[in-house]
């Protein structure tokens, strides 16, 4: 075996267990919550040694961290196929938006439990973490707030601020998170929840016909 796939092969292997140690640190988050959790409890869950531990974490703050790092990639990859082509008529832009939601919710269902653990107790690990997670926010706002540059540019959306309207649709988005993560969302399903989401962050709530290419006529 060369040496270079000797090292792929060590890389693989320390990638699968950091990977196995990260889904056994889910699991007793989840369970214990943050600050019970011990990191002979992960360990034992992944029935690794704390030395494998130490070699890739330094505590359960960044494991945790690491936690929140995957999550949120895996949101904003879901960015990538409208980022690739970006819509070129109104109903495109809805569209496109409305899959980049849906595929986005169907991450964070099956996150569920972390999520809720995340939003819970990120203000009470440390300052650090809250900011950690601020920037997060910020992450889908800048990402929101490009969409909709975009948008004015073409001439599909009105002229406006828009990083105050992209942060405003991120806490729109993170309210109604909450709410349907605490099985408390005040619509039949959570489809009608991000159709309506999506829907009033395109029409808003002005009653008015729409125009030819299904764009809200111009103020």
């Amino acid at each position: 075996m060369t040496s270079d796939t000797r090292q792929q092969v060590d890389e693989a292997r320390k990638a699968r267990t950091r990977e196995k140690l990260l889904d056994a640190a889910t699991k007793v988050f989840m369970r214990d919550g943050f600050h019970a959790t011990l990191i002979s409890d992960i360990v034992a869950e992944a029935g690794v040694g704390q030395g494998t531990f130490y070699r890739h974490f330094q505590s359960k703050r960044e494991v945790f961290e690491a936690l929140l790092e995957r999550l949120v990639s895996r949101l904003l990859v879901q960015f990538q196929p409208m980022n690739d082509q970006l819509p070129s008529t109104f109903e495109e832009y809805i569209e496109a938006s409305r899959g980049v939601v849906t595929r986005m919710a169907g991450i964070l269902e099956s996150h569920r439990d972390m999520v809720l653990l995340v939003l819970r107790e990120a203000a009470a690990i440390d300052r650090a973490f809250e900011a950690k997670v601020e920037e997060v926010y910020d992450s889908f706002a800048l990402q929101t707030q490009l969409f909709i540059d975009h948008a004015v540019r073409t001439g599909f959306a009105r002229p406006c601020h828009t990083q105050a309207v992209s942060q405003a649709l991120v806490g729109m988005g993170l309210r109604l998170l909450r709410l349907w993560l605490t099985n408390r969302l005040p619509a039949p399903t959570v489809e009608d929840a991000l159709s309506e989401f999506i829907e009033f962050a395109f029409r808003g709530m002005e009653a008015r016909p729409a125009g030819r290419d299904g764009a809200p006529p111009a103020i």
